[in-house]
């Protein structure tokens, strides 16, 4: 066995103050402290219950048990007037709501719906309407776990994607039609662009040529007189109170080397230099149809009403086909046969 004394056991900080009896030695006399103080009642304040602190002598065993001081044993109390703070779901603090998934849906789906009915930037609102979808099935998703307070905006943001990426598609599906049909094309220019044009009409007998190889001649006009209006259903005389008629005839040839549509050419006549009212066609003809193979060429006559005795000329508009430019000729109206 060791010869060492036993090591004092580690003192507990936490314990309460033992009683600890007088030591031995030197310390201060009766006469110096006074007489020793009566013991306190549990629960009594002790620096209520005697004199000033540093009037006071030490006296072991006059202080209360541990157990009666206050908040002992019970955690640490708010302070008086300050109650204590509630604990959230999270250790003590509440999350902010995620609105932003459906906000950002509601967002995405109005531009993506605005710009899918524009022509030029339909392309874009095809990926806007996607991705508003997405975002609004998440907004929708959070809201349902209560974690957002905006389930409405990721609702509108997910229908206005859907509405956007269906008129995307639709107006990207009308384009590529367009295109493939030529539709948004350039009209095929005149050869002589100073000739024919808008303000420069040709006279008659004269031809407008085309880059693609068709030739327009309007020629042979005259004043069909009563004998070739008297059968229509409507004649001269008694059309929109017009009493002459004018006839002239309109000839499309092809030079090119490829077959030109005629479905979509048109002729029109008109007695005012604005254009707003064209003249009625009484020839009992449909106008230009079918295909115009290479080398090939079609000849129609028409017959319109001029309302006005005194319009002593008519504009003549002719355009071959969708594709093509108009073509203009200033056409006099003959004196009606008498």
């Amino acid at each position: 066995m060791s010869d060492q004394p036993d090591s004092p056991a580690p003192r507990n900080p936490w314990a309460p103050p033992a009683d600890v009896p007088p030591q031995a030695g030197p310390g201060p006399s009766p006469a110096d402290t006074g007489p020793p103080l009566p013991p306190l009642a549990p629960g009594t304040d002790h620096y209520a219950a005697g004199p000033p602190y540093d009037q006071q002598g030490p006296h072991p065993g006059q202080y209360p048990p541990y157990e009666q001081y206050p908040g002992a044993g019970g955690g640490y109390p708010g302070y008086p007037g300050h109650p204590g703070y509630p604990m959230g779901p999270y250790g003590g603090w509440t999350p902010s709501p995620r609105n932003g998934y459906g906000l950002t849906a509601l967002v995405l789906g109005i531009v993506g719906a605005v710009l899918s009915v524009m022509c030029f930037f339909a392309v874009l609102g095809a990926p806007l309407g996607i991705a508003a979808i997405v975002f609004g099935i998440v907004g929708r998703r959070i809201a349902k776990r209560g974690e957002s307070t905006n389930p409405g905006q990721a609702l509108a943001g997910l229908i206005l994607g859907i509405v956007a990426t269906v008129l995307s598609a639709g107006m990207l599906i009308t384009i590529g039609v367009s295109i493939g049909n030529g539709w948004l094309d350039e009209g095929d220019g005149m050869r002589k662009p100073d000739q024919g044009s808008y303000g420069s009409p040709l006279s008659v007998g004269e031809t407008a040529e085309y880059d693609g190889g068709l030739q327009v001649t309007v020629a042979d006009v005259q004043d069909p007189g009563p004998s070739q209006t008297s059968g229509s259903a409507e004649t001269a005389e008694g059309a929109e109170g017009g009493d002459s008629a004018l006839k002239f005839t309109v000839t499309l040839k092809n030079t090119g080397g490829d077959t030109q549509n005629l479905d979509y050419a048109d002729v029109s006549a008109y007695a005012d230099q604005a254009g707003d009212n064209p003249l009625k066609d009484i020839s009992g003809q449909d106008g230009f149809s079918g295909q115009l193979a290479p080398g090939a060429e079609r000849t129609l006559d028409f017959i319109v009403v001029v309302p006005d005795p005194s319009t002593d000329s008519v504009e003549v508009d002719v355009s071959p086909g969708d594709s093509y430019d108009y073509a203009y000729w200033d056409v006099p109206v003959p004196v009606p046969a008498s």
